[in-house]
């Protein structure tokens, strides 16, 4: 029986706008999906409104699934609607031979089985790559800042930089992928998943 963790959602797909964040994911193993269905939607899309309404039409464009298309209509992903498409996901790959552990609020879970884990999740995975992906950007940057910007004042109040440490040279490093930092530190996981520091209560 073969076992693996998985991402459900890209943690960089659009997401969060770092390179660093692909190579840095708190997993190890994490296999990265893209947020997009497999095919696209010719039809009218919502008129979205708010900070993330370009993301929005963009993922109701991204698929035909009338599920997506009704949980995106409402501009807006509750915990709810989360939970019916991790479970439609757990249940398509529960037929195909694969158990399925939801362990995160963005697209984390472990599956367990025989046979070749990604065509599960290729074939089944489609509605929540979508939700969870846009889930996690309203959730981590809810008026959709600067990415860039709110990274390096992460990093400066985690003291990983130098004050006289500058979005541009945050740009250069990404470029590079050689920081003044580890990568690999607890504080830098911490702002590539939470830059706001939301989580934490602010």
């Amino acid at each position: 029986m073969t076992s693996r963790i998985l991402r459900i959602a890209g943690a960089a797909v659009a997401i969060v706008a770092t390179a660093a964040l692909t190579a840095c994911s708190p997993s190890a193993n994490v296999q990265d999906r893209p947020a997009a269905a497999s095919s696209s939607f010719q039809g009218e899309v919502p008129e979205f409104t708010g900070p993330w309404a370009a993301e929005f039409a963009e993922a109701y464009r991204s698929t035909t699934s009338e599920v997506v298309h009704k949980i995106l209509a409402k501009g807006s992903i509750t915990d709810q609607d989360y939970a019916s498409v991790s479970s439609q996901f757990v249940t398509c790959m529960k037929d195909k031979g694969f158990a399925v552990e939801i362990t995160g609020p963005y697209g984390e879970s472990t599956v367990s089985g025989d046979g070749d884990i990604n065509a599960g999740a290729n074939a089944c995975n489609d509605d929540m790559a979508v939700i969870s992906a846009l889930r996690f950007s309203t959730t981590r940057n809810p008026q959709h800042l600067d990415e860039n910007t709110i990274m390096v004042a992460c990093l400066h109040k985690k003291k990983l930089v130098p004050p006289s440490y500058s979005t541009k040279d945050y740009e250069a490093d990404l470029q590079t992928q050689k920081f003044p930092f580890s990568v690999d530190s607890a504080d830098f996981l911490a702002c590539t998943g939470d830059p706001l520091g939301l989580s934490a209560g602010k």
